[in-house]
């Protein structure tokens, strides 16, 4: 499926704005807030925001937790790839393996149940224009065990509606240590 902005009574720019200020009231870590802050802040009223007015720099302190994938539309696949461009190295150390430069449906393990679940939000965000923020126990096995994850996949378009890359922010919340 592919967004139709012609179909939405509320502006793409608009749902996807209100999303991320809702978003950003109910996340509870301080990186998912920051990035949030940041993301709402390069927000233009009219449009998604564009790859080009996205500065890691700014969020110099966040780095170790984004993945930047870009979309990838392939003429012979229904729904698009994401490559990943940038995988900092708190996510990197979550996965436990090589990220960077490698499609996401090559990376889930195809005998793991909820290991579409990265790839099915990523296409949401295609799909809606929108982004999507979770938080609660993990849907898929990670190299170390969290007791909870937290995230934001934000839509960047350079022509402001059409999302070209998707930036996401990552909180992983260690399991407590049972001392006995």
């Amino acid at each position: 499926m592919t967004f139709n902005p012609a179909r939405h009574l509320v502006p793409l720019h608009q749902t996807n704005l209100d999303a991320a200020a809702v978003a950003r009231q109910q996340a509870q870590s301080a990186p998912v807030r920051d990035f949030l802050d940041y993301y709402i802040g390069i927000h233009p009223c009219d449009a998604l925001p564009a790859r080009a007015v996205f500065d890691p720099s700014a969020i110099r302190r966040l780095l170790p937790n984004l993945v930047l994938a870009e979309v990838v539309h392939q003429p012979d696949a229904a729904r698009p790839r994401f490559r990943i461009k940038v995988a900092g190295e708190e996510v990197v150390q979550a996965m436990r393996m090589p990220l960077i430069g490698r499609f996401m449906d090559e990376i889930a393990n195809t005998h793991e149940p909820t290991a579409r679940f990265p790839i099915e939000s990523r296409h949401s965000v295609v799909d809606n224009g929108c982004m999507v923020y979770r938080r609660g126990q993990p849907r898929m096995r990670f190299s170390l065990d969290y007791a909870e994850v937290e995230y934001a996949h934000c839509p960047l378009a350079d022509d402001g509606i059409t999302v070209d890359h998707i930036v996401t922010i990552n909180y992983y919340k260690a399991l407590e240590s049972v001392t006995g």
